[in-house]
C-alpha cells in the first residue's frame, strides 16, 4: 500500500509521514526563532516563510487587532486551498492572560468558530498558530481507480504575531519530506519535483493576498536548499536539524503509521 496525491492541487506522499493529528501544545514560541528550535527539539526539520506586515498596533483598539488577525488567518486559508485544512489552533491574549486550545477543526465552520472566539475576547490577541494538515488521497491495491480523502500530518503550522509590542510577524513553516530526493513510488519523479510548484504558487497567492512579499525564508537545518518560494532543488532524504533536545531512549507515539490504518 502506498498513499499519493491525486487531483489539482493536491501534494504527493510517499507514505512515510504519519496520520491523524497530535495532541495541541499548550506553550507557543515567542518568535521564529524559538518555533525553529522547538520543532528541532522534536526532531522536526522544517522551512519557514514570512514576513513582517509592519502594523502599528500601537493605533489599533483589541477589536481591531483582532480583526487583523482575522484577516491574515482568512488571507492563509484562501491562498493556501487545496493544500492543507486547520486541525488546531492555539490563541494566546496580550500578556497571556488567557490561551484559548481549540481542536479537530472543521474546514466549513473554522472561520465562523475563530469569529465566535474573538467576539468572546476583551483584550488584543498576542499570538495565533494555526497547526494544519495535508490533504491527499489514499490509492489502494485491491481498488486503485477510487482514491479514500485522508488527512496527513505532516509538520506544518501558520503563526502570526500581533498586538502590543509586536508589528504582526507572519510565517508558514512546513516539513521538508514531501519536498525530497525520494522518488514517487511506481513513478521516476522526485517528490520535489511533483510539490514544488504547488508550495511555490500557494506562496505567490499568500504574497498576492496579504499585499507583503516574503522576506524571510529560514529552516532549522544548513540542509535544505531554500528560497523565497519554496525549495530550490530537492531536499536530501535525511537532512539534520541544527539543534535538537530529543531525549534519547523509545519514543511513545501515539499516532499511528499509514500501514497500521491499513491492516
Amino acid at each position: 500500500m502506498h498513499a499519493r496525491w491525486t487531483g489539482k492541487g493536491f501534494l504527493v506522499y510517499d507514505g512515510s509521514m504519519a496520520v491523524q493529528t497530535k495532541e495541541a501544545q499548550a506553550n507557543l514560541p515567542t518568535g521564529l526563532d524559538d518555533f525553529l528550535f522547538e520543532s528541532a527539539s522534536r526532531g522536526q526539520v522544517v522551512g519557514s516563510w514570512g514576513f513582517d506586515a509592519r502594523v502599528d498596533f500601537a493605533k489599533m483598539n483589541a477589536e481591531e487587532t483582532n480583526v487583523w488577525f482575522f484577516e491574515q488567518i482568512f488571507n492563509f486559508l484562501r491562498a493556501f486551498f487545496g493544500v492543507v485544512v486547520p486541525d488546531n489552533m492555539e490563541i494566546t491574549t496580550y500578556n497571556a492572560s488567557r490561551q484559548i486550545n481549540k481542536e479537530n477543526l472543521n474546514q466549513m465552520t473554522f472561520l465562523d468558530e475563530l469569529m465566535l472566539v474573538m467576539k468572546g475576547l476583551s483584550e488584543p490577541i498576542w499570538c495565533i498558530r494555526l497547526n494544519c494538515n495535508i490533504v491527499g488521497f489514499l490509492r489502494t491495491d485491491w481498488d486503485p481507480d477510487k482514491p479514500i480523502r485522508l488527512q496527513i500530518q505532516e509538520p506544518a503550522s501558520f503563526i502570526i504575531w500581533g498586538g502590543p509590542d509586536e508589528s504582526g510577524f507572519q510565517t508558514f513553516s512546513i516539513g521538508y519530506k514531501l519536498f525530497s530526493e525520494q522518488k514517487v513510488e511506481g513513478e521516476h519523479a522526485l517528490l520535489w519535483s511533483v510539490n514544488q510548484p504547488l508550495l511555490e504558487k500557494a506562496l505567490k497567492k499568500w504574497e498576492r493576498q496579504s499585499h507583503h512579499q516574503i522576506d524571510v525564508v529560514q529552516s532549522n537545518s544548513d540542509d535544505l536548499p531554500m528560497y523565497r518560494h519554496g525549495f530550490s532543488r530537492p531536499a536530501p532524504a535525511k537532512p539534520k536539524a541544527r539543534a535538537s533536545l530529543k531525549e534519547e531512549g523509545p519514543v511513545s507515539d501515539a499516532i499511528p503509521d499509514l500501514e497500521d490504518l491499513l491492516l
